[in-house]
């Protein structure tokens, strides 16, 4: 297993395209208008096309009815655009809070295994934590060929640290809880096995297993340590089919980027880039993050920047914003 210094330059992903429109002009004795939606999806432009042979004919009241249709189109592109954007956000939004709500369970359970139970804990081979309509819990099972739980933490809903109750019952796993420990242990055979996985100096690596709506996936994330500084990166998924085998593994950045806090000095904004193949959006490994150290900075916004988009995270109101490289570019010519 070979172990990398910390690297911080980023490289990531691809763009998205938009609605198009196809519109068609005929002009023939009494000029007719034909609007026809086009079928392509995700073109950045609607293209215009005129077929005609009296097209030098048409009036001047032709001519200024045919430019408000085509700035009425133009602007149905934009607003279509716009609404995929902000789904997308969302989608992404709701990803990157159910990951941190699990980092933050995993987190403060260990806590409280480490600080009580200090003997038992050494026992353990992992954690792993879900969610329920009840509650958020956390497991710590046993290193053995046949794991069983050692511990078992819950928090409500409200992620309170300071209500908690702690169970440290040795017992079998739930029908549920083989599933989460199924992935996680196939996760963490594809990390050491698997060169698309990177170890760098000073860190390890967090698994994540997710089970939702019938979709089963392990996060792989890079552990904080220094504490003057939040690492976004070196970040990894893996999916998984209903009967669990691994069908997909995806390195989500490319390098590990360590964003200063800014110690003494408030920063109030802080940025990095997507290039190449991952994702031209922030990703909800990015939002975890943020969300998990928000406390240690004085950040107000991060942006994540791609050839075609600009992410947007406001930390007061936790919302996130995606906008287009033309849309940021108008915004910046403004102030």
């Amino acid at each position: 297993m070979h172990v990398y210094p910390a690297i911080k330059n980023y490289e990531p992903v691809k763009s998205i395209k938009r609605n198009g429109i196809l519109l068609i002009l005929s002009a023939k004795n009494v000029m007719k208008l034909i609007l026809v939606s086009a079928a392509k999806r995700y073109a950045k432009f609607a293209r215009l096309f005129i077929f005609t042979k009296y097209l030098l004919t048409v009036s001047p009241l032709m001519k200024k009815l045919f430019t408000l249709i085509t700035l009425f189109i133009l602007a149905q592109n934009v607003t279509a655009q716009k609404k995929v954007l902000r789904q997308i956000a969302d989608s992404i939004n709701a990803e990157g809070e159910m990951l941190y709500r699990s980092e933050w369970a995993s987190g403060h359970s260990t806590q409280i295994f480490a600080s009580s139970f200090g003997r038992k804990k050494l026992l353990s081979g992992g954690y792993f934590s879900y969610e329920t309509k009840k509650e958020m819990t956390t497991i710590f099972f046993s290193k053995n060929e046949g794991p069983v739980v050692l511990a078992t933490v819950k928090f409500d809903h409200g992620l309170d640290s300071s209500k908690y109750s702690i169970d440290t019952t040795t017992r079998k796993f739930t029908e549920n809880e083989k599933e989460f420990y199924t992935i996680r242990s196939k996760a963490a055979q594809a990390v050491l096995n698997d060169t698309l996985f990177k170890f760098y100096e000073h860190t390890s690596l967090n698994l994540v297993p997710i089970i939702k709506n019938g979709t089963k996936k392990v996060y792989v994330i890079t552990a904080q340590t220094a504490p003057d500084e939040i690492l976004l990166g070196n970040d990894y998924l893996i999916n998984f089919d209903k009967d669990n085998g691994i069908i997909r593994k995806t390195k989500l950045h490319n390098n590990l980027i360590p964003l200063g806090t800014g110690g003494k000095e408030a920063i109030k904004a802080s940025s990095h880039q997507h290039l190449g193949e991952t994702s031209p959006f922030i990703t909800a490994t990015d939002i975890c993050a943020f969300k998990l150290w928000k406390a240690k900075t004085t950040w107000v916004i991060s942006f994540v920047v791609s050839v075609g988009y600009v992410s947007a995270w406001h930390f007061r109101d936790e919302f996130l914003e995606i906008l287009t490289q033309d849309e940021w570019q108008k915004i910046m010519k403004n102030k």
